[in-house]
């Protein structure tokens, strides 16, 4: 029995999987906040009080690591493996949570899998996995040793490459209060807040107390109010020129797979035109761009599968002799 987490900017999910091959079977899923948690710790010791002790354990961590230690990108949290490994009494290890969905992937069902584009799929191709929620995930996955190898990284910080006039004005707005401006800056819950602001600002509307991410997204699906519209439509364009420069590193002619908080939220608009035309449109290479298969995962466990499928691959089990 493996315990494996998903550990976010906002919250903690754990559970506990047994697997065969790439079926992952999960249970005793919680969910915590993680502004209301001491730390992880407690979270750990809470959850087994009623799930007892498991053989090893998997967390997917939101931030780089080298599978023992990591400091969240997105929360004041530092989590130590070996520490854990020797407070609880079995193996720990971490991965990027990013890694962790592209290990999910081989772990998928097709009904949580929702297609943008079906292009052509090439067998065992690169693939992409990316998503947007309090910070921006990715992942690459190349085919080595009779399965797909996640390469994690920080992709969510390259630079914003502007690919308009006004993309060029958003860039100077956010460099202002932030410097260097990273995609993440924009594609994320807390980008979604700057590009209303930007907008009001775009629109000459006066600057009024921050919305929350979720009233954004959901005034610009419901029309409720313009200025929300317009930064979910420079959202998604922003989203699919990214995920397009992305995978146009290794071709992810396997697929690209967007998933994290925010795409299952804002589907209806994404199987609009906005998201594939910023996907298309790389000059030369634009044609080449519509081969690519391009999919929104709406499993909302895919972190936590693909933890169970990263210890099984790299942790050794506590003896149950």
């Amino acid at each position: 029995m493996i315990l494996c987490a998903d550990i976010g900017g906002s919250n903690t999910r754990l559970a506990l999987a047994r697997q065969a091959s790439d079926d992952v079977q999960l249970s005793a899923r919680q969910q915590y906040a993680n502004h209301d948690s001491g730390s992880l710790n407690q979270l750990i010791r809470q959850f087994m009080a009623t799930t007892g002790t498991p053989d090893a354990a998997c967390l997917a961590v939101a931030g780089p690591t080298d599978g023992i230690r990591v400091r969240l990108t997105n929360l004041d949290w530092e989590i130590d493996a070996v520490q854990l490994s020797h407070e609880f009494g079995f193996p720990f290890r971490l991965v990027n949570d990013f890694e962790a969905v592209a290990w999910g992937l081989d772990a998928m069902s097709p009904a949580h899998r929702v297609t943008l584009q079906q292009g052509l799929t090439t067998p065992r191709a690169p693939r992409l996995a990316l998503g947007p929620g309090t910070g921006l995930g990715v992942a690459h996955s190349i085919w080595h040793d009779h399965h797909f190898i996640p390469l994690p990284g920080e992709g969510g910080h390259i630079a914003f490459a502007p690919c308009n006039d006004e993309q060029v004005a958003l860039l100077e707005f956010l460099g202002k209060k932030y410097g260097r401006v990273s995609v993440e800056r924009i594609l994320s819950g807390p980008g979604l807040s700057d590009l209303y602001a930007f907008c009001r600002a775009a629109a000459g509307l006066p600057h009024e107390q921050e919305p929350a991410p979720a009233e954004v997204s959901q005034a610009g699906l419901d029309n409720s109010d313009p200025a929300a519209r317009h930064a979910l439509d420079l959202f998604i364009r922003i989203l699919g020129q990214t995920a397009g420069d992305l995978a146009l590193i290794t071709g992810a002619r396997g697929g690209v797979y967007l998933a994290g908080g925010i795409p299952p939220r804002i589907l209806p608009r994404l199987q609009g035109g906005e998201f594939l035309a910023g996907f298309h449109a790389k000059g030369r290479f634009s044609e080449g761009m519509q081969a690519i298969p391009v999919h929104v995962i709406t499993d909302p466990d895919i972190g936590l599968k693909g933890a169970a499928l990263a210890a099984d691959h790299s942790i050794p089990r506590r003896s149950t002799r």
